[in-house]
């Protein structure tokens, strides 16, 4: 597991170099891009509105949260800078899972240290993943679970001739509006006994990459679903020269068609919104033929036979293509055959998403002990559950999101369902 190595030796190395030197923060280290779609997303945990808006009632009995360790002492990162060594060891098969904890198990400070290893794996596995939904949906962050809304006015018109001694025109307003609030979402891992004694090494392993996955999983498939095959965001019957879903199946001819439905579309009184597609976004199975089709020169011929065609393509280097891997999830019926056009979400948004702000990543935490060692009076999360001998962890993310149809983002895209 090289990945997994190479991210402790960075702890170790941070670690090492605040104990040296001054307390100090170890910032999680972005890896390799990479992606994954092997977890299932998390479950929704809940959302919050009114009187509910209190952390304390929010995050009532989430346990024991494990990345808050920041700032460190030296002595604090001597200390987790030998967790970490010692987590490396076990993950690189040449220590044994079960000896390691039963050696440390009797230090007070090994869950937290162990804990904070944990989460900054989390955090490292990721900071590797690039969701492509975020190439083409706006970001923001919200300061709380309250709904959060857009407005957007409407004016209409260019400026008046004021004419001396005249005075100026008041112009007509009208507003737009949409709101969405963030949710909670998050998932329970256990680390049991059993695993321990069969010295698991593997599934020990792989705990802090599931744990990211999921969180990446989650959201990829809640934000995708904002815009895939949604009903309200394009539509095909908005009036004439207004209408943003088509059937074409993809090609170079479908494509400029759409291209140039979202440039002819206009803002308010009918001004130019000089407004332009940047993105392809296509599932997985038209890849390669949208970068055939956005190819510096035409491609003629059918499967197997696909000759040049000799004349430049003028579509290239217009668009950038996007391969969203949950369209076919979320869109079972034409998932495949599918793809969209998006504009600069900097300029014109048709979706936007959201993270809780100082939450922006997935947060770690240990299950509170709920046992006592007879003789001892002493609680340690090692010792795992009262009840069934489990060590339990739990990773939690915070995001919401919603398109923009109500207030105008249906003229930054477009949706071909690839049907005729």
């Amino acid at each position: 597991m090289p990945e997994l190595t190479d991210a402790l030796d960075l702890i170790i190395e941070a670690a090492s170099k605040a104990a040296e030197v001054k307390p100090t923060g170890v910032a999680p280290a972005a890896l390799k891009e990479g992606a994954g779609n092997r977890a299932a997303p998390l479950e929704e945990l809940g959302s919050y509105e009114g009187d509910q808006i209190n952390p304390d009632i929010i995050f009532a009995g989430e346990g024991q949260r494990l990345n808050t360790h920041r700032a460190m002492s030296p002595k604090y990162a001597v200390r987790l800078a030998e967790v970490a060594t010692g987590y490396k060891r076990v993950v690189s098969g040449r220590a044994s899972l079960r000896q390691w904890f039963t050696e440390s198990m009797n230090s007070a400070d090994f869950p937290v240290l162990l804990g904070d290893t944990l989460d900054r794996l989390v955090l490292t596995a990721y900071a590797r993943y690039s969701p492509t939904y975020r190439r083409f949906m706006r970001r923001r962050l919200v300061r709380d679970f309250r709904s959060v809304g857009s407005v957007r006015r409407h004016g209409g018109s260019r400026l008046s001739e004021v004419r001396p001694g005249t005075d100026y025109k008041q112009d007509s307003l009208s507003e737009s509006s949409l709101t969405y609030a963030v949710k909670k979402y998050g998932k329970k891992y256990k680390l049991n006994w059993e695993m321990i004694i069969n010295d698991d090494t593997d599934a020990f392993a792989s705990l802090p990459e599931e744990m990211a996955n999921d969180a990446i999983q989650t959201e990829m498939y809640q934000h995708s679903s904002l815009y895939v095959a949604n009903a309200t965001l394009f539509q095909a019957a908005r009036g004439a020269g207004m209408n943003n879903k088509l059937t074409a199946a993809l090609s170079i001819a479908a494509i400029e068609t759409g291209f140039n439905t979202i440039v002819a579309f206009t803002g308010d009184g009918g001004n130019p919104l000089n407004n332009a597609p940047v993105y392809l976004v296509v599932p997985p199975v038209l890849r390669i033929k949208a970068f055939r089709e956005l190819g510096v020169l035409n491609l003629a011929g059918t499967a197997g036979t696909v000759t040049l065609a000799g004349t430049t393509n003028v579509l290239a280097g217009e668009l950038t293509i996007v391969v969203d891997p949950m369209i076919p999830i979320l869109d079972p019926t034409n998932g495949n055959t599918s793809w969209y056009l998006f504009s600069d979400p900097t300029l014109l948004h048709a979706v936007e998403y959201a993270f809780l702000g100082g939450y922006e990543e997935p947060q770690v935490f240990i299950q509170a002990p709920n046992a006592i060692r007879a003789g001892s009076g002493e609680q340690n999360p090692m010792d795992g559950n009262y009840e069934d001998d489990t060590i339990g962890y739990k990773v939690r993310h915070v995001t919401g999101g919603a398109h923009t149809n109500a207030t105008g983002g249906w003229k930054g895209c477009l949706w071909s369902d690839g049907t005729s």
